[in-house]
């Protein structure tokens, strides 16, 4: 059975809707695709470079208010490989120029197998909300 991966607990809790948030000063600015793109490779690194603090506030509101840097880090660690793979997926799908859907406020990277990347549009800019 394949258990949806998730980029707050990357492998453990399924994620909604979030609310809005001012702009954390490094997260890319704009609503275009370009900025989505930049969020999800910036959050996928941090994640594989366990840069937790910085990866933590690329994620969406109630995410952010939900979970510590360091809870991050636990759920990351514990995900084992399947948080490591969903992490190389994102940025295998940015590479190979995977197109995003979007609608309304919130936009949906394609990542094969079902899976995909899922961001919510606040304070300006593109936050993270899961990995399916």
């Amino acid at each position: 059975m394949r258990r949806p991966l998730r980029f707050a607990a990357l492998a453990a809790a399924a994620l909604g809707c979030a609310t809005a948030a001012p702009r954390a000063p490094d997260l890319p600015a704009g609503l275009d695709d370009g900025a989505a793109r930049a969020s999800l490779e910036r959050f996928a690194r941090d994640l594989e470079q366990g840069k937790f603090d910085d990866a933590h506030r690329l994620l969406s509101a109630r995410w952010r208010d939900a979970y510590t840097p360091g809870r991050l880090a636990m759920d990351f660690g514990g995900g084992g490989p399947a948080a490591r793979e969903a992490a190389g997926r994102v940025l295998a799908a940015l590479s190979a120029g995977s197109a995003l859907e979007r609608s309304g406020g919130r936009a949906r990277l394609p990542l094969g197998d079902g899976r995909a990347a899922l961001l919510v549009a606040e304070g300006g800019g593109w936050r993270v909300d899961a990995i399916e």
